[in-house]
């Protein structure tokens, strides 16, 4: 899901993980609003036509004046079957509920609404909003077949397996780094399929980076992906700039931390921090969102203060030493990105 704007406000507690999630999914629901209710299947006005193909992933890829309807359905139905193979995990189970449910599904976990944009995207899908509580996603009745063929093709069970692998460590390096450029993980997946010139395999990696990672595109219209921790991609870029080059060798060990989202150095913090969040954070928040903030901060070289300060407005009890002492623990020794400040008691 596109990122949209630089975090630049002061104060940690307005950029935290959590905030930035709830920012960009609300971004997402304002964006769904504004498309039409109709599918490219349906019968359109011109102005909807081209309002459909701006929202779509085509208008990223040809880059031309708007084609015609039945230009585009042709085009979707030619690669629907492919297509299919390559969905991010969120939009495969969101397509095989609507399946399910006969070629509809409400939306009903919030976190589904970047999947239904994805999909929308692809003008798989129309989005019938019948009032702010209920959006009912439908899949076009045209795609229901040939989709549903090729979740039971060979192709589609052989590619899965090999994207599972590929959302893994991109998601390890992601950790590992917090941002990384799409064209290594693209050139890294068309060389292990050894089909280094395929360009639709390189259209649907590209589709599947927007849907299942957090994204921006720079001024030349290359997209990097984000770790969704990452507060100001822009001011990591520039630290990492002054730096001299630096080589990294990754090892096994920092790979399966990467994957599992923790470092075997910062588990000992992590889990002393998630014992005294038990029972004291506000209603709204839970342990595990409360941490993930503060862990995330500590990447990005926040001060004690800093941390202590977004603490404070997450508990429902005055921070007791023992958990002060914990945060310092986690403020310490947890890996920073590279190019952000080291951990300095202040």
């Amino acid at each position: 899901m596109i990122r949209t704007g630089a975090c630049r406000v002061e104060h940690w507690s307005d950029k935290t993980m959590s905030v930035m999630r709830e920012r960009q999914l609300e971004a997402c629901q304002d964006r769904l609003y504004r498309c039409p209710a109709n599918g490219i299947f349906d019968t359109l006005c011109e102005d909807e036509v081209q309002t459909l193909y701006a929202f779509s992933y085509y208008a990223k890829e040809l880059r031309r004046k708007t084609p015609n309807q039945q230009e585009l359905k042709e085009t979707v139905l030619k690669n629907v079957s492919l297509e299919a193979c390559y969905l991010s995990p969120g939009e495969d189970n969101l397509v095989k509920r609507i399946l399910r449910g006969g070629g509809e599904a409400y939306l009903d976990d919030w976190d589904e609404i970047s999947a239904a944009e994805a999909l929308i995207s692809r003008l798989w899908c129309s989005l019938q909003i019948e009032d702010e509580d209920y959006a009912r996603l439908v899949l076009a009745p045209e795609l229901v077949e040939p989709i549903t063929q090729a979740m039971t093709d060979p192709q589609y069970t052989r590619i899965r397996e090999q994207l599972f692998a590929f959302d893994a460590t991109l998601h390890s390096l992601l950790y590992l780094s917090g941002f990384l450029h799409a064209s290594v993980p693209l050139t890294q997946f068309l060389l292990q399929k050894k089909k280094e010139s395929d360009g639709q395999t390189s259209l649907m990696i590209g589709r599947y980076l927007r849907a299942a990672f957090d994204y921006t595109e720079t001024a030349d219209g290359e997209m990097l992906l984000l770790h969704p921790g990452l507060a100001d991609p822009e001011h990591l870029l520039s630290s990492l700039a002054k730096l001299p080059p630096i080589e990294i060798q990754l090892t096994r060990e920092m790979m399966l931390g990467g994957m599992n989202g923790v470092l075997a150095e910062e588990v000992a913090s992590c889990e002393a921090m998630r014992g005294v969040l038990v029972g004291a954070v506000r209603p709204e928040y839970d342990e595990e969102e409360v941490l993930e903030d503060l862990r995330m901060m500590a990447k990005q070289g926040a001060s004690i203060a800093e941390m202590r300060e977004v603490l404070e407005s997450m508990l429902c009890v005055l921070p007791t030493p023992r958990m002060l002492n914990t945060l310092k623990q986690l403020h310490l020794h947890t890996v920073r990105w590279m190019g952000m400040a080291p951990a300095v008691v202040n």
